[in-house]
């Protein structure tokens, strides 16, 4: 099963694929798990997402291909080989991030990420979950890292455009992407998530 966490920076992505993660493993077994993210979350994506995160790239297309190059090596070295081996692969951000905050948050054109990921068959997620907040709590939450934030991070009416459009695609796929209140208490968020994916093994593993 192929799980992953959604959201506009600053929504507890980080918190809840974390937690979650801790408790499948305690449910299910450590060796059935993995938690990974993007970009970079494969031995050597580190360098890549250096350069994502810098800001020092002035075209959207030079941006979009990187997240594709990172999400090519990423599948096909940590989340295909682990979904093929029968594992539960929990990602922080995947495709859909692509989409809110580069096609809805800067325009690039939805035809041609959709062409390329298809072409380079990036599996589909089983189940997202779209961490909703506020963009003033998350620019809050952003300030209090005491970090500097990145430039995807300091960008409020950025981060509306990519907020307006996690909502497009919830209301797009209602049946994949499960919209959460992203300022209810985190242990319920854990415990609903938690929730939603053992009812999907029970229903996946069940021979009926």
């Amino acid at each position: 099963m192929f799980v992953t966490f959604e959201g506009i920076d600053g929504s507890g992505k980080s918190t809840q694929s974390s937690a979650t993660f801790e408790c499948l493993c305690r449910n299910l077994g450590e060796d059935r798990i993995i938690r990974t993210f993007e970009p970079g979350g494969w031995e050597g994506g580190g360098s890549i997402r250096s350069v994502i995160l810098s800001g020092a790239m002035k075209s959207t297309w030079t941006e979009v291909l990187l997240f594709l190059a990172d999400r090519s090596e990423h599948v096909e070295r940590v989340i295909r080989p682990s979904l093929l081996s029968g594992k539960v692969v929990i990602c922080e951000r995947f495709s859909d991030s692509t989409i809110a905050y580069q096609v809805f948050g800067k325009g690039f054109p939805r035809d041609v990420l959709d062409g390329i990921s298809s072409f380079a068959s990036f599996p589909e997620p089983d189940i997202t979950f779209w961490l909703d907040i506020p963009v003033r709590v998350a620019m809050e939450r952003i300030n209090s890292r005491h970090t500097d934030p990145d430039r995807f991070e300091s960008d409020h009416e950025l981060l509306e455009r990519i907020a307006s459009g996690y909502a497009v695609l919830s209301r797009c796929e209602p049946d994949r992407i499960k919209r959460l209140d992203g300022m209810a208490p985190a242990e319920d968020l854990t415990e609903t998530i938690v929730s939603v994916i053992m009812k999907r093994i029970e229903e996946k593993t069940d021979p009926s």
